[in-house]
C-alpha cells in the first residue's frame, strides 16, 4: 500500500493503524511507524502518535510510551486529553497508580480537562490496586469540583460500579452502601454487576441478611442474578453456617438454566468438607465433570483437606496422585495439605518424603511447610531431624516467624530439652528479632513443667525489658507453676498484679489457684476465689465443678456457704459434673 500510493492521506493511514489494534496486532503497526518514519513519505499527526501511545501501553510499555511523548511535544503538538488518559491506563496495568495520579493532576497544565473516560480509567486503576481512599478522593471531586480543574465530568453508571466493588473489595461496605442509595437518586438503575459487587461485600463482611434482601430487592426489578450473584450468596449463607438455605440457592441455580461455575462448586465443595461429609463432596466433583467445568487446583486442595480432616489419609494420597492426570499440578498448597495430613496421623516418614518431592518438582518450600513438619518431628520426638530441617530452612532462605519459634520452643521443652530452648530463646534477643508473648509464654509454660521455676520467674520478670505485657495465658501458665511448687502466696500475688495490669482473670485462671489451695487443703481460700469468681462474673466450668465436688467431700459445711452463690445455687455440682461428663 505504501508502495502504490506514496502520498497517502494521513486520515487513511490513521484508520489502518486503529484497525490493526483492534486485532491487537502490535508488532504490524510498529513495522508501519517504523517505514513511514524512515521513508519521510507522510507526516504523523497527533492521531497517529496516540495510537502508537497506545500500542505500548497495551504491551505494557509504558517506558517506550513516555519516548512517544517525548516526540510528540518535539513535534510541537499539544497533548490532548486522548494522550494523557492513555498514559494513565498504562501505568494503571502495571500498577504505578501512584504515578497515574500525578500525572492525572498534570493535565492542566497542558490545558487538558480529565472527561469522563480518563477519571473512570483513573477510578478503575486505583481500585485494582486496593487504593480504594484515593478512587474515593478522585470520585468526590468529580462530583464536586476541586481547585485546580473546577467542575469536571458528572460519574456515570459505570464509574458508580466501579467505585462500589472496590469498596466493597477493601471491606468499606458502609461508604459502598451509600453510594448504592445515590445511584437510584440520581436516577440511574444500578445493574447486576453493581448489585453482584455489594451483595458480594456484605456476605463477606458478615451480612447476609441484607444481601438476601438485596437479592430479593434485584429479583423484583426484574434483574435477574447471574452466576456470580448466587456464588457470592450462597458463599455467604456457608460462612454464618445456613447450608439448607444455601443448598436451596444451588437448586434454585441449577433450575434457572444458570450454569455454576467452578467458583458455584468450590464454594459448595469446602462447605461439604467443613461439615465432614467427604462422600457427598466427591458427588459433586463428579458433577462438575458432567457439566464440562473443569475441576481447578483449588478444588482439589479442598477436597485433600475434606479427607484429611476426616482421617482418610490414604483417600487423600490417592486424589493428590491423580491430579496431574487430570490436568491439574499439585501446588505448594497441595504439598503443606497432606504434609499436615501425615503429620497429624503420626506418619512423618511419608510427610518427609513428600518434602523431599517439592525442590525436583520447582515448588518451593513454605514457612507453613517448615512449620508443619517441625511440629510433626517434635511430637514424635525427632529432636535432631526437627534441628536439621529448621538448619535447612534457613539455608533455602525461608525466614522462621513466630509461629516457628513457638513450635520449636515447645517442641524441644516437652522433648526435655530445656537448655536448648533457651538457648534459641536468648539467640533470638542477640539477632534482634522482635520476641512475642506467645514466645515466652510457650517457654515459661515448659519451664514451670520442668520445676525450673527460679528460672521461669526470671523470665516472667524481664518482661518488661522485652516491652511485653503478660496476657491472661502468660499469669495463668506462671500461677500454675507456682503452685505445683507449693508457692501459693507467691501465686496469690500474681492474681493482684493482674487486676494493676488491667488483665482479667479468665476460669483457668481460678481453677489453678484453686487447685493449688485445695491440694493445700486450705479450704477457706478456696470458697474466698469461689467467691471472687462470683463477684467477677466469670462462668465456672467443668473443672470448677470437680473442685466444688471435691471441696464438699472433704467437708459438707460449705454447701451452705456455696448456695450464696448464684452460680452454684441452682445446680447441684455432682449432677453438673455428671452432665458435663
Amino acid at each position: 500500500m505504501i508502495h502504490t500510493r506514496p502520498i497517502a492521506p494521513i486520515l487513511s493511514f490513521n484508520i489502518l493503524l486503529s484497525a490493526l489494534v483492534k486485532k491487537k496486532q502490535y508488532d504490524t503497526v510498529f513495522l508501519l511507524y517504523k517505514r513511514i518514519n524512515s521513508t519521510g513519505v507522510l507526516v504523523l499527526d497527533l492521531v497517529s502518535l496516540n495510537i502508537l501511545l497506545n500500542c505500548f501501553c497495551n504491551m505494557k510499555r509504558v517506558s517506550d510510551g513516555y519516548v512517544v511523548l517525548g516526540r510528540i511535544l518535539r513535534m510541537g503538538f499539544i497533548p490532548n486529553v486522548a494522550t494523557f488518559t492513555t498514559l494513565i491506563r498504562g501505568l494503571c496495568m502495571e500498577r504505578r497508580v501512584l504515578k497515574a495520579t500525578k500525572l492525572f493532576r498534570k493535565m492542566i497544565a497542558f490545558g487538558c480537562k480529565p472527561n469522563l473516560i480518563s477519571c473512570g480509567t483513573l477510578i478503575n486503576g486505583l481500585c485494582l490496586a486496593g487504593n480504594t481512599s484515593l478512587a474515593v478522593k478522585v470520585f468526590e471531586e468529580m462530583i464536586n469540583g476541586n481547585a485546580a480543574f473546577g467542575h469536571m465530568c458528572k460519574p456515570n453508571i459505570v464509574v458508580y460500579g466501579t467505585i462500589i466493588n472496590g469498596l466493597c473489595k477493601d471491606g468499606f461496605v458502609d461508604k459502598a452502601k451509600e453510594l448504592f442509595l445515590e445511584v437510584k437518586v440520581l436516577g440511574f438503575n444500578p445493574n447486576v454487576v453493581i448489585y453482584g459487587s455489594l451483595i458480594d461485600g456484605l456476605c463477606k463482611n458478615g451480612f447476609v441478611d441484607e444481601a438476601k434482601e438485596l437479592f430479593l430487592e434485584m429479583k423484583s426489578r426484574n434483574i435477574n442474578p447471574n452466576v456470580v450473584v448466587y456464588s457470592s450468596l450462597i458463599h455467604g449463607l456457608c460462612c454464618v453456617g445456613n447450608w439448607n438455605e444455601a443448598k436451596g440457592l444451588f437448586i434454585e441455580m441449577l433450575d434457572q438454566g444458570l450454569q455454576p461455575n467452578v467458583v458455584t462448586f468450590n464454594v459448595i465443595i469446602d462447605e461439604l468438607c467443613k461439615k465432614g461429609r467427604i462422600d457427598k463432596a466427591n458427588v459433586v466433583l463428579e458433577m462438575m465433570v458432567q457439566r464440562s467445568v473443569n475441576p481447578s487446583t483449588i478444588t482439589y486442595n479442598l477436597l485433600l483437606d475434606g479427607f484429611c480432616l476426616v482421617g482418610r489419609i490414604d483417600d487423600a494420597k490417592k486424589l493428590f496422585v491423580s491430579m496431574t492426570s487430570k490436568g491439574c499440578k499439585p501446588n505448594d498448597y497441595s504439598y503443606n495439605i497432606l504434609i499436615k495430613g501425615y503429620c497429624k496421623n503420626g506418619s512423618i516418614d511419608e510427610a518427609m518424603s513428600l518434602y523431599k518431592e517439592l525442590v525436583p518438582k520447582a515448588i518451593r518450600p513454605t514457612i507453613v511447610t517448615y512449620n508443619t513438619l517441625l511440629a510433626g518431628l517434635l511430637h514424635v520426638n525427632k529432636v535432631g531431624d526437627a534441628q536439621n530441617l529448621f538448619d535447612e530452612m534457613k539455608v533455602n532462605k525461608v525466614v522462621p516467624n513466630s509461629r516457628t519459634y513457638v513450635i520449636l520452643i515447645d517442641g524441644l521443652c516437652k522433648n526435655g530439652y530445656h537448655s536448648e530452648a533457651l538457648e534459641i530463646f536468648y539467640n533470638l534477643e542477640n539477632c534482634k528479632f522482635k520476641v512475642n508473648i506467645e514466645i515466652v509464654s510457650c517457654l515459661v509454660d515448659g519451664l514451670c513443667k520442668a520445676k525450673r521455676i527460679e528460672t521461669a520467674w526470671e523470665l516472667f520478670e524481664k518482661l518488661p525489658h522485652y516491652h511485653l505485657v503478660p496476657n491472661v495465658v502468660t499469669y495463668s501458665i506462671m500461677i500454675n507453676g507456682l503452685c505445683k511448687v507449693g508457692q501459693l502466696e507467691k501465686a496469690s500475688d500474681i492474681l493482684l498484679d493482674m487486676d494493676k495490669s488491667g488483665v482479667f482473670p479468665d476460669v483457668v485462671t481460678f481453677n489453678t489457684l484453686m487447685h493449688g489451695f485445695l491440694k493445700n487443703n486450705d479450704m477457706p481460700k478456696v470458697v474466698e476465689l469461689l467467691h471472687e469468681m462470683a463477684q467477677r462474673n466469670v462462668m465456672p466450668d467443668a473443672s470448677t465443678f470437680c473442685i466444688v465436688v471435691e471441696l464438699l467431700s472433704k467437708d459438707e459445711k460449705y454447701l451452705e456457704n456455696l448456695n450464696l452463690l448464684p452460680s452454684f445455687a441452682v445446680k447441684d455440682p455432682t449432677r453438673e459434673l455428671h452432665d458435663e461428663m
